[in-house]
Parts: C-alpha cells; sequence; structure tokens
C-alpha cells in the first residue's frame, strides 16, 4: 500500500515538474514575442506590450499547434476562423488608443484572443460572433482565464449589440467590402471603427473615425489607412509608416443599411 502511495506522489511530482517547465517555456517564448513581433516594429506602449504578454496564447489554440502558438502567424481554431498574430492585436489597439474605461466592440471572436487583450486595456468588451459553437467556447475559456469583464453572444455580426451600444472603438475583424450602418449607428461621435478592406486581400486596415456633420445633425466617416500590416512587410513604426487619409467619401447605400466609399 505504502509503494503505491508513493508511487502516486512521485508521478505527481514529475507531473508538476513538467508543467512548470512547460509554463516556463510559454513564459519565455512570449517574451520573445513581444520583443521580436512588436517592439522592434515600433509598438512600445508599456499598456499594450504588458498585455500582450501577459495573455497566454497558446491557450487559444488546439493543443496540437501549441508548438506554433507564439509564432508570427494566424492560427486556426476551427470552422475557417483563426487568432490573428500578437502584432495584428497590437496594431489595432495602437490605433484605437484605447482607454481604461472604454467600450468595445468586437465584430467576430476568432477564438477570444484579441478580446483577452483589450480586455486588459479597456473597461468592457463585448463580441458578436456569427457560430454559436465558436462564440460558447470564446466564452468558457476566457471565463476560465478570468476575464470578467468580456463579454460574447452568438448572432447577425452585421448588426452589432444594439443593446449594449454605444461604443468609443469597434473592430471588425474579418475582411468586408462596406461598414454596416447598423455598427456605424452604435459607434459613439469620434469613436473609431478599425477593419481590413477585403480590396487590399487584408493587407491594409483602415480607421474610420465618426465625425460630426458641418450642420450638426449628423455624421459623416473620416478614414485613415494603416498598411501593411501583414505579409513580408509589415508596418513599422520605428521607420516611415503608410498612414494617410483614405481619401474617399463613405456613403449611404441605396438600401440604407451600410456604408460604402463614394468611387
Amino acid at each position: 500500500m505504502m509503494k503505491k502511495v508513493l508511487a502516486a506522489l512521485c508521478a505527481a511530482a514529475v507531473s508538476s515538474c513538467v508543467f512548470a517547465q512547460q509554463a516556463d517555456d510559454y513564459a519565455r517564448r512570449r517574451g520573445m514575442m513581444v520583443d521580436s513581433q512588436v517592439i522592434s516594429r515600433g509598438i512600445k506602449d508599456a499598456r499594450i506590450t504588458g498585455a500582450i504578454d501577459a495573455v497566454e496564447r497558446h491557450k487559444f489554440v488546439p493543443e496540437g499547434m501549441r508548438e506554433y502558438a507564439y509564432d508570427d502567424i494566424s492560427l486556426p481554431v476551427g470552422e475557417d476562423e483563426a487568432i490573428p498574430p500578437a502584432y495584428f492585436v497590437a496594431l489595432v489597439a495602437r490605433m484605437a488608443d484605447l482607454k481604461a474605461r472604454d467600450k468595445v466592440l468586437i465584430i467576430g471572436v476568432e477564438g477570444g484572443y484579441q478580446a483577452a487583450v483589450f480586455s486588459m486595456l479597456a473597461g468592457r468588451v463585448y463580441c458578436v460572433e456569427s457560430s454559436e459553437k465558436l462564440a460558447q467556447q470564446a466564452e468558457d475559456r476566457l471565463e476560465s482565464m478570468g476575464c470578467r469583464n468580456v463579454h460574447i453572444k452568438s448572432g447577425q455580426v452585421t448588426a452589432g449589440w444594439l443593446e449594449r451600444a454605444p461604443f468609443e472603438v469597434i473592430v471588425i475583424t474579418n475582411q468586408m467590402d462596406y461598414a454596416p450602418r447598423p455598427v456605424i449607428e452604435q459607434l459613439m461621435m469620434n469613436g473609431k471603427l478599425i477593419m481590413p478592406l477585403r480590396e487590399y486581400a487584408g493587407k491594409k486596415l483602415i480607421v474610420l473615425t465618426k465625425v460630426p456633420d458641418k450642420d450638426g445633425k449628423g455624421y459623416r466617416l473620416s478614414g485613415t489607412f494603416v498598411g501593411p500590416f501583414a505579409g513580408e512587410n509589415p508596418v513599422d513604426f520605428n521607420k516611415k509608416v503608410d498612414v494617410r487619409p483614405e481619401g474617399k467619401k463613405w456613403i449611404s447605400g441605396k438600401d440604407g443599411k451600410w456604408m460604402k466609399k463614394n468611387k
């Protein structure tokens, strides 16, 4: 009996040691990721780099892919969705200029990694995901990690989350051809909407700022490009960055349900 007890204790000790070594390795690789992928490209805001370093990215990918968790790549999470690279999340956070009291809407949960990082930078984070399965998985994962200020629901992503509006920042994670009008309506005046445009194959972000019309009765959208954020030559804020006015007015579509560029 005593031998069985001792064997069990030894096995538990070995398992605990292996777990600790693995955790240390992930922490080391996470620190390297922050240095080589984020700080080296000019994003040096301590709040952003601290949040990226604190969130355990490997917990958002399937176990069989965890060896790649801290590489500079997107990683699949199922149903044609993927978690973005840490640099992309840091870049969006930088362009959003998140404040501690901000309320953020993320359209497309992508496993919950971006929401976890944003939860450390903003007051409240709301996510809408079209897949009920992915929404539930992300909710369970974030709850287990102690992200109490993140709220997720499944539903029509282009409808936003009216009951929780308005938002200081809205992030659309998937490439789109237009900005859905219901989502824009849920953006606070002078708030920012950030999304990748499909016409640039996801290589450029556009930051839309909602500003009052001259007559003060309505609003207009002021667009700024940031890019490229992916590929061989991502944005390097240590050098001259391609951040420029988009130069085209965003107008209402014929059905009044969305906004598009006036070409």
